[in-house]
């Protein structure tokens, strides 16, 4: 009888191991899906919206494209921050968003987004940035779960 107990608990044992190695491999698939290719987004514009937009023209409002406040945008400045804060320049009411996330600013005549060490990181056009990047009227500034746009 102990030996029937013993063999029960260790083919337990050997399931639950094998449940949390498969859950460690969905959440790696998961991690790759968001990381892939911007061209593979779904959250880039339609043709006849990026035909509108004039890539050298300055931008007026920064939008949110998709998350939990899509629609809202406030007018552009020369410096801003986006986050949860309610310090922040632009409040995004998106969890999955640090409490200062990033800063969008100018520099010249160009615009850049920088990453202000948040957990989930700030991508533009599909690809994590570690560092300021130039970002153009149109491009996709993802930060936690929205997703906004510097537009004319």
């Amino acid at each position: 009888m102990d030996s029937l107990v013993l063999l029960g608990l260790r083919i337990a044992l050997l399931v639950v191991l094998w449940f949390f190695v498969l859950m460690a491999l969905r959440a790696m698939r998961a991690d790759l899906k968001v990381a892939g290719p911007a061209s593979t987004s779904t959250v880039n514009a339609p043709q006849g919206l990026a035909r509108a937009f004039n890539r050298s023209s300055a931008p007026r409002l920064l939008t949110v494209v998709e998350g939990p406040l899509a629609g809202s945008s406030i007018e552009v400045s020369e410096d801003m921050t986006v986050g949860r804060s309610p310090d922040c320049t632009f409040v995004v009411g998106d969890d999955y968003a640090s409490g200062t996330h990033a800063r969008i600013f100018k520099r010249g005549s160009e615009w850049f987004v920088e990453d202000l060490d948040s957990r989930n990181g700030t991508f533009v056009g599909g690809v994590r940035i570690d560092q300021p990047e130039q970002v153009a009227v149109g491009t996709d500034i993802r930060i936690g779960r929205t997703t906004v746009r510097l537009v004319p």
